[in-house]
């Protein structure tokens, strides 16, 4: 434990120290953050590409510890995972530092990642059986697929909760120290100094990360913690060869893991593409419940320790049900709390309720509808606007109606869907998809559908436009800047939103 002591203590030293010299570079060269009144609500101009500082830390400490291994005693077959580990950590820094710059698309980064985690995979980051209660599952031709799956959902689980002042930092630090302890609880002596340096550089790094923020760890930090976390997290509980004790880095990964399955969950249910921006991650929502960056950190941290000590206290004792159970534990106090997950759980269950309903319900003669709405985001009123859809829908003869809002700038967002048991066949119906703008952005889409067989399709759809139209001011009135808006979002003074317009613009995309 003091070598491990001695990596940590150089590792946040070493940060600290060259942290603000890339701030320095990353200014100069123009490498920053530019608030847009949107996604990224700061106040200033801010450094990025933090993740240089972290990386070069942990490469120069691990640089030195490992002199103090004999390797002429080791094999190859020893040194390639660490070789390859190493490839990756610079290949994933280099990934994020381009897209810290120029701005990648998501199919890049995704293709880079996905190159990267089949090389440490190959190189032996493999899960190739997973012990979960003393049982244990052989994946074999599952293997491959499932391991590089995994360093993805770790990756891009990162970088999705890397969305304010010192999280990402806070939590990678967290858990690479976990990690560090479950690696030496195992005698995996390398992991536990990979682990421990990361944990000590991104310390060091919370520094200047710490609200308010002078520099970001950016992609190039984001990216790279995550990968590093989910390959240590193979390596750290291995029970034997390829086979990983999966409970225990699962669990130590569950906040960040958590978030991204609740984004997914909520943007399928809600007809949004995966990649839509939204602001309802962990972060967004423990905000809105009125909490400041700083203790929102310590929130965080306090419940990503939970889960940790629960995945810890089950390694050491041998009880593998402490550690889900802790995971359970936290999750249970967010969505009771409606601190985070409590839509996301509404939305679930009412789609088993109604795919239940369904199969025990005839529709035969049933022209009635079925109705479902959440409130995402914020607090203002829209069940008089929707109301008001469902009635025009149902009293015209249509068959579907949906609307959804998503404001990130206003922290607001609502969802509702209504349609007839009995539906027409795709083929059978027409459908229009109506986008709403408002303030210059797109604020959300209202889509709808009606039957054919009535003949006068095209009169049905010219009135449905009409009804969108009015509808517009009642929309407007309810995303007025004078309603509740949010101080971190107000706009900027090039950014004013004294006269916001909603807006159907164009002609609306007719499919059917």
């Amino acid at each position: 434990m003091l070598e491990l002591s001695l990596v940590f203590i150089a590792s946040f030293l070493l940060s600290v120290v060259l942290t603000p010299l890339v701030r320095q570079f990353a200014i100069r060269f123009g490498i920053v953050d530019h608030p847009d009144g949107h996604r990224k609500l700061h106040g200033r101009v801010i450094a990025r590409a933090g993740g240089t500082a972290v990386l070069f830390s942990v490469l120069i400490v691990g640089g030195i510890a490992a002199t103090s291994f004999d390797l002429s005693l080791l094999k190859i077959t020893h040194i390639t995972p660490y070789l390859a580990l190493l490839s990756a950590m610079v290949g994933i820094w280099l990934l994020g530092l381009a897209d810290d710059i120029w701005t990648l698309r998501g199919r890049q980064k995704l293709l880079g990642q996905t190159v990267l985690a089949a090389m440490l995979v190959l190189a032996g980051f493999k899960i190739g059986s997973l012990q979960i209660f003393g049982n244990q599952i052989e994946l074999g031709l599952l293997a491959i697929p499932l391991s590089i799956l995994w360093l993805l959902m770790t990756t891009n689980a990162l970088n999705l909760i890397d969305g304010s002042d010192g999280l990402c930092s806070t939590l990678g630090a967290v858990i690479c120290g976990a990690l560090g302890v479950l690696a030496s609880v195992n005698h995996n002596f390398a992991e536990s100094v990979i682990a421990f340096a990361f944990c000590g550089a991104l310390i060091g790094f919370l520094v200047f990360n710490f609200p308010p923020a002078s520099i970001f760890l950016g992609d190039s930090g984001s990216l790279l913690v995550g990968m590093v976390t989910g390959a240590l997290a193979i390596r750290c509980s291995l029970k034997g060869p390829a086979t990983v004790a999966f409970l225990a880095p699962l669990a130590i990964l569950s906040l960040p893991l958590l978030d991204s399955c609740m984004a997914i969950i909520r943007r399928k249910l809600t007809g949004r593409s995966i990649y839509t921006t939204d602001r309802a991650h962990m972060h967004h929502t423990l905000k809105n419940r009125g909490l400041g960056d700083r203790s929102l950190l310590v929130i965080v941290a306090v419940l990503s320790l939970i889960t940790a000590s629960g995945a810890l206290a089950g390694q050491i004792f041998g009880r593998d049900w402490i550690a889900p159970l802790s995971v359970l534990v936290v999750f249970a106090m967010l969505v009771t709390t409606k601190a985070f997950g409590y839509a996301e759980v509404v939305l679930m269950m009412r789609k088993a309720s109604q795919f239940a309903g369904s199969m025990l319900q005839p529709v035969e003669g049933i022209d009635s509808g079925r109705e479902r709405t959440v409130h995402l985001q914020g607090t203002r009123q829209w069940e008089s606007t929707w109301q008001s859809l469902v009635e025009f829908a149902d009293t015209e003869g249509l068959c579907k109606v949906h609307m959804d809002l998503n404001v990130p700038w206003l922290e607001e967002g609502f969802h509702g869907t209504w349609h007839r048991l009995k539906m027409p066949d795709r083929a059978e119906r027409w459908t229009a998809s109506l986008p709403l703008h408002f303030s210059g952005r797109i604020a959300g889409r209202i889509d709808l559908a009606g039957p054919t067989e009535s003949g006068d399709s095209i009169g049905v759809i010219g009135k449905t436009i009409e009804f969108v139209e009015e509808l517009i001011p009642q929309i407007e009135l309810v995303l007025s800047p004078s309603l509740v808006l949010p101080e971190a979002s107000r706009p900027t003074d090039s950014e004013s939103l004294e006269s916001p317009q909603l807006a159907v613009p164009g002609v609306p995309t007719l499919r059917g």
